[in-house]
């Protein structure tokens, strides 16, 4: 048997479906940082698991992100969400750690900090009330006047412009596309079958059971599924419900994409380290002296595509705040689409009225900082074990 694949896919070990596969204990379908994770936690535990995506795997909307990781602290976290944020700031070293001895690929973590600006009015407000909130929840904030902004931070334009201003050392910075290699490795080594441009054509039901899937290479007759496809995850979720014919009877996740667009920019070399963040933008550096500078927020449908305005307004940005990046180079521009909940919550659970069939999706602007802590969670609970922590907040017919 002979497949061709792309160099990238044939790194990382993925291939399209070409057999039947009869059996697995676990399905994942989605092959971004939620897929890849759940994935690769199951087969920690030595569950038998395949994974299918139906374009590329690691793309998508985990791919496209800045790789922003902000503090938590899972012990003084009273909010569920904040839970959650904790034990993924809790795992997010450990994972990377046994990522790169298990495959060789640096995901390039870092804990370098971020620092928070805030001209307008309304968005100062809103960062004394986060710091006020990190605080509560035991997470080390630094506050900044002119003056310490200045000297602590001198690539760094300081002006009376600046209303608020506050240091996160807990902060953490992970390179998106490495994470995801690093994943999809690890996976591999562990046993998961990792099929890309592999759809799922038909989902077959007795009862409330899902039995097996149908994919126009082969058949699959796992013991549970997770539906992990982001911004897609409404349009999957609404379809399988439809053929295991469950239409009218529930609440159903909503989730709308959000288009988020990035620039990168190349310094030459890197000469500052922590990610500057204003409101919903950012500048991070990388090792390689490039700079990522986003996001926008648009609900632009599944239009991936970028604008010279936004593109613009984000070079602007980065220079205004660094000025050293005057002469930089815009390399490259691209958007990604994030899955938002209506509330902005990410569903974890099982879809209403099925037995086995689960949902971990809408994590929004969330999904890569979120990604091991949702791993944990959703495989306990598919494992039919206690999560530890409750994901009541996070079920799926929420209303």
């Amino acid at each position: 048997m002979i497949l061709i694949t792309s160099p990238s896919v044939a790194r990382s070990g993925v291939r399209p479906l070409s057999r039947d596969v009869s059996t697995a204990d676990f399905l994942i379908v989605g092959g971004g940082v939620i897929g890849l994770s759940l994935a690769y936690e199951l087969a920690r535990q030595g569950q038998r698991v395949t994974l299918l995506d139906k374009g590329e795997i690691g793309r998508e909307a985990s791919w496209a992100g800045a790789g922003l990781l902000p503090p938590a602290n899972q012990q003084h976290a009273w909010e569920p969400i904040e839970q959650l944020r904790g034990l993924s700031h809790r795992l997010f070293p450990e994972w990377s750690g046994q990522l790169f001895e298990e495959t060789g690929i640096d995901n390039e973590f870092e804990i370098t900090g971020g620092l928070y600006l805030a001209r307008d009015p309304g968005e100062a407000a809103s960062l004394r009330m986060a710091c006020l909130q990190y605080e509560e929840e035991g997470v080390e904030v630094v506050r900044l006047d002119l003056s310490e902004v200045a000297q602590q931070f001198p690539h760094v334009r300081v002006s009376d412009e600046i209303r608020e201003a506050c240091f996160l050392p807990g902060e953490a910075v992970v390179r998106n596309p490495r994470h995801l290699q690093s994943l999809a490795a690890g996976c591999r080594q562990r046993g998961v079958e990792i099929f890309a441009r592999t759809e799922v054509t038909r989902w077959n039901f007795d009862g409330d059971r899902l039995i097996s899937v149908e994919t126009a290479s082969g058949r699959i007759a796992p013991q549970a599924v997770c539906l992990a496809t982001g911004a897609w995850s409404q349009v999957l979720a609404d379809h399988v419900l439809d053929q295991g014919h469950f239409s009218g009877r529930m609440q159903r996740p909503e989730i709308e994409p959000i288009r988020g667009q990035l620039v990168l920019l190349d310094a030459g070399q890197r000469f500052f380290m922590a990610p500057i963040n204003e409101g919903i933008r950012y500048i991070v550096p990388r090792r390689d002296g490039h700079v990522l500078v986003g996001a926008t927020v648009e609900e632009a449908g599944f239009d991936k595509s970028t604008t010279p305005e936004a593109v613009e307004d984000l070079a602007n940005f980065a220079r205004h705040w660094v000025p050293e990046l005057a002469e930089a180079k815009l390399v490259r521009a691209w958007a990604g689409l994030r899955p938002a909940s209506v509330d902005r919550i990410p569903y974890l659970g099982k879809l209403p009225h099925l037995a086995n069939v689960f949902l971990a999706a809408g994590h929004y602007r969330s999904g890569l900082h979120l990604s091991p802590a949702t791993a944990v969670v959703m495989a306990q609970l598919m494992c039919g074990r206690t999560p530890e922590i409750d994901l009541e907040p996070f079920r799926v017919n929420r209303a």
